[in-house]
């Protein structure tokens, strides 16, 4: 999955727009807000919760200092009302469980509250997640391995197709790709998508490696459902880790609309947050399943 950098502008600026097809920044006043990216996944340590701070649109990103290193950011167990305080580690600027005390669990449900001081002020922002229930499971791939854009008999190309027990209650469902031996001398430059040379591979490398597929609208019941990757899902001759994740509302919510703000009729809009107070971001949770495959010369 591609890298969410959630480094936004202020909203007002979307909503000043609507209709014209352009952003106008003119006579917008500026409002900070903590941006917040953080997931919450069983059987996963709380380790990478991202708390930054927005910026205006004219302000120079080689001295304004996105990190907040002294923000308050705690993770409430619903199930006991326990909180457990997170620590900020400087060297991935995330924030994490570091006495590991919060066990996520399927169906828990789960606070998180965050509180720091943004040109002066002080703000504040909440947001809680219910973690899907457990089942998900990847039960098979119709091909453990193909050439890049292999072709049937009838000269159709072959996807690789995942059937997977769905999570009751979850309707909704992403799956990524990651390149497990991403470079630049296995990068597929004979692809009919995109041009790309080698210095653009390994400038841009992670975003390269990393690719998602989502479905939503599924039964909420228990019962065997599909999801397919495509060949511009692949940019590497390689292994790939792919996962399955049953999601919650706010993951859903925010990854089918934090790339598309502006409606075909030119209005800006800001993506959905589900976060309450001044916090901008995604706050949620998922259960995942694992299975590699492989993409061959």
């Amino acid at each position: 999955m591609k890298r969410i950098y959630l480094l936004f502008a202020t909203l007002a600026i979307l909503l000043q727009a609507c209709g014209e097809g352009v952003i106008n920044v003119d006579d917008i006043e500026y409002q900070p807000k903590i941006s917040i990216e953080g997931f919450l996944i069983p059987g996963q340590p709380v380790d990478n919760i991202k708390i930054l701070r927005n910026f205006p649109v004219d302000a120079n990103l080689n001295r304004l200092d996105l990190t907040l290193p002294t923000a308050s950011v705690v993770i409430t167990d619903l199930q006991d009302n326990s909180e457990h305080v997170m620590t900020y580690d400087p060297d991935r600027y995330t924030f994490y469980d570091a006495a590991n005390s919060l066990a996520v669990q399927p169906q828990g449900s789960y606070r998180l509250d965050v509180s720091a001081t943004i040109d002066g002020q002080s703000l504040s922002a909440h947001a809680e997640t219910t973690v899907p229930s457990s089942g998900l499971d990847i039960v098979s791939v119709n091909y453990p391995s193909l050439q890049y854009r292999e072709r049937d008999t009838n000269n159709n190309i072959l996807n690789f197709k995942f059937d997977f027990q769905r999570s009751p209650g979850t309707t909704a469902y992403i799956m990524t790709a990651v390149a497990t031996e991403a470079g630049e001398s296995s990068f597929i430059y004979d692809n009919p998508f995109e041009e790309v040379e080698a210095e653009d591979v390994v400038d841009d490398l992670e975003d390269w490696r990393y690719e998602s597929e989502w479905i939503q609208d599924l039964p909420a019941e228990a019962g065997v459902s599909s999801i397919e990757l495509f060949w511009f899902d692949f940019w590497f001759y390689s292994e790939y880790q792919v996962v399955l994740f049953a999601v919650d509302k706010n993951y859903i919510d925010f990854y089918r609309t934090y790339e598309e703000v502006q409606e075909i009729d030119g209005n800006y809009h800001p993506p959905v947050f589900n976060i309450e107070g001044d916090g901008i971001g995604v706050f949620g949770s998922a259960v995942a399943d694992t299975i590699m495959v492989n993409v061959t010369r």
